[in-house]
């Protein structure tokens, strides 16, 4: 047999200095509220939040007030939440994603976990890019309420946009790499245009090669 073929890799989703231990629910939120920093809970598994960069906040911070000064502008009955909102996915599963988006009335559950958001934008960073483009968004699929799902780049210009459609299928409806692109969200009657521009507003690139 082939020795590439009897060598067999360990999948490992996080890695291990990420990996806080098991708990219950009831246990994760207790954890929450005297450390001081953020975690998943994954069916039983607390994993922690990883640390952003200076770019990641900014092109968080950008879009959270393109987003919402764009929807105001429409007044759209819609609010704009940031990283500390924890959201419901499905029993077992919460995340803390980046920037979330609810229109009318919020639904939360016993925990302030808010289970009908219906856009959710993750700033993507060379530890959870393979995560946030796979099995995350699969779990973030299972919200009912959820419409579209944004990934932006924070080392370069890219922001992809999916979108769901009819049956549930979810399509990339956008996928933009310049600044002078501008990423468009139906909520309803609203669409929210936010320029690439306003999304990396003073935001400093590594170099490349």
């Amino acid at each position: 047999m082939p020795a590439l073929l009897e060598k067999t890799k360990t999948y490992r989703r996080f890695p291990p200095e990420r990996m806080i231990g098991t708990m219950s629910l009831e246990e994760w939120i207790a954890y929450l509220e005297s450390s001081q920093h953020k975690s998943n809970y994954i069916c039983g598994e607390v994993v922690e939040v990883a640390g952003a960069s200076p770019e990641h906040n900014q092109i968080a911070m950008n879009v959270g007030r393109a987003l919402g000064n764009a929807l105001e502008a429409q007044d759209a009955n819609c609010d704009v939440l940031g990283s500390d909102q924890k959201v419901y996915m499905a029993p077992g599963l919460y995340y803390f994603p980046d920037l979330c988006v609810v229109c009318g009335e919020w639904k939360v559950d016993l925990y302030d976990a808010l289970q009908n958001p219906c856009v959710i934008v993750e700033v993507l960073s060379p530890s959870t890019e393979a995560d946030d483009r796979t099995d995350k968004f699969r779990e973030y699929q299972q919200i009912a309420s959820l419409r579209h799902y944004i990934l932006i780049d924070q080392s370069r210009v890219a922001v992809t946009h999916f979108e769901k459609l009819a049956q549930g299928l979810w399509a990339i409806v956008g996928d933009f790499r310049a600044l002078d692109d501008t990423l468009k969200i139906t909520l309803g009657a609203a669409i929210a245009e936010v320029p690439l521009k306003q999304v990396y507003r003073r935001v400093a690139f590594p170099e490349t090669t």
